[in-house]
């Protein structure tokens, strides 16, 4: 039942009048370019200059800031704004930052905790956020960078409320009283800037609100599982939304992924009016823009309408996701670019 009204709902024609455009931007982590034996600084200076975003998001890595429960380092962050500073200094349009902040942080293995604070599971994560030592890396990320020029928002904790299982945790998903504390911690702490938080969602809209209006039918109809939009917007400033189109878990592949696009974009503008309603942000947190390592059927046309599709929605900011792929590929960085003004357009 679940399919076909997904595949009815993907028939629908978008009316063609436009939104203001989204902020658009890329996530950028230091990670991708240490795995590649690259120089972090340099590969967000060749993103910066190639693509000339209005955005980038950057991670405060708990591990990398605090080496040792009684010590915080901040150096690794430093570094990465000076190069976004020194790019606003040619630039054509600044570039301001979005800085995540959390235990959990995007990118592999999700839970980025330091060696010193395994292991890296509930209770013992929530245990670790309640104590002096994590409590003094947040507020201390909090109180260096809330007077920087280049921030534009903060990002508390990714996808907290979702269960994203790998080899290298357990289950680490964020208490609900622990990120009401961070997002209200950060805004006591900087009231000048709001609190995005993030989560993925269902594979169609009608799991979305099926999950918010009407969860035991969605339970037995299998339960089709989802994250949690609905609770990430009702605890902060704005919801983040991490879509992809074409991954190994993506349902129903035997659909096309400019069909599965459609089916996001309706998806983005059923939460947008959700945020409207509640005076908050919608943003495009992570938007698919390469492909999948174990699933190559994404190409740089897929991503290119899937900008053209979402262009038509009330996003205020749209990251893309995929730089390790933009700095080994010419034609996927150009395609990148492409999808950028897309977007602005």
């Amino acid at each position: 039942m679940l399919a076909a009204a997904a595949l009815l709902l993907g028939s629908e024609v978008w009316p063609p009048a436009k939104p203001a455009a989204a902020l658009v931007g890329f996530s950028y982590s230091p990670l991708i370019s240490q795995w590649a034996n690259r120089a972090p600084t340099e590969d967000l200076a060749i993103l910066l200059a190639a693509t000339d975003p209005d955005l980038v998001r950057l991670p405060v890595y708990w591990e990398s800031v605090e080496p040792t429960p009684d010590s915080l380092d901040f150096t690794s962050i430093d570094e990465l704004l000076a190069v976004v500073e020194a790019h606003d200094q040619v630039a054509s349009r600044p570039t301001r930052v979005v800085l995540t902040i959390g235990a959990r942080n995007f990118l592999y293995p999700e839970l980025h905790e330091p060696a010193w604070a395994a292991p890296r599971q509930q209770p013992h994560l929530n245990e670790l956020q309640s104590a002096a030592a994590y409590r003094a890396y947040f507020d201390g990320s909090l109180v260096r960078y809330r007077s920087s020029p280049l921030l534009y928002a903060w990002q508390v904790e990714n996808e907290p409320l979702d269960y994203v299982g790998n080899v290298s945790t357990g289950d680490d998903q964020i208490k609900a009283a622990q990120l009401s504390w961070e997002i209200g911690e950060a805004h006591q702490l900087d009231p000048g800037h709001e609190v995005v938080t993030t989560s993925f969602d269902g594979w169609n809209v009608t799991v979305d609100m099926l999950q918010l209006y009407a969860a035991p039918v969605l339970a037995l109809l299998g339960g089709y599982p989802s994250g949690h939009p609905g609770g990430a917007l009702a605890a902060g400033d704005a919801l983040g939304l991490d879509l992809y189109i074409d991954s190994p878990s993506t349902p129903l592949r035997f659909t096309n992924p400019d069909l599965r696009s459609v089916w996001k974009q309706q998806a983005i503008d059923f939460w947008a009016g959700q945020a409207k309603a509640q005076g908050k942000q919608l943003w495009l947190s992570e938007m698919q823009a390469q492909p999948w390592s174990s699933s190559p059927g994404y190409t740089q046309s897929n991503l290119l309408a899937s900008a053209a599709d979402y262009r038509h929605e009330p996003l205020q900011v749209v990251l893309l996701w995929g730089v390790e792929t933009w700095l080994q590929d010419p034609a996927w960085m150009a395609a990148a670019n492409h999808a950028m003004t897309i977007l602005r357009s």
